[in-house]
């Protein structure tokens, strides 16, 4: 379920608003975070979810029953 969760949170990070090639210096508010530290957070964000989202399928792969035959 984590997994499943982390996975529509890469959906909504690729849909995202924010593009930092489009914001401009001048757009900028003294004492607000700049393009550059959120787009390093975002790309953070992207690896943590991804990472989520594979643990998760491993971890529920390792722990599916197995078939009696």
């Amino acid at each position: 379920m984590l997994a499943t969760i982390a996975g529509i949170g890469i959906l909504a990070w690729w849909v995202g608003f924010f593009d930092p090639e489009t914001c401009v210096p001048e757009a900028q508010q003294a004492g607000w975070t700049s393009c550059e530290t959120i787009a390093r957070e975002r790309t953070i964000a992207l690896w943590v979810l991804v990472s989520v989202t594979i643990l998760g399928a491993v971890i529920t792969l390792i722990r599916r029953p197995k078939k009696k035959r």
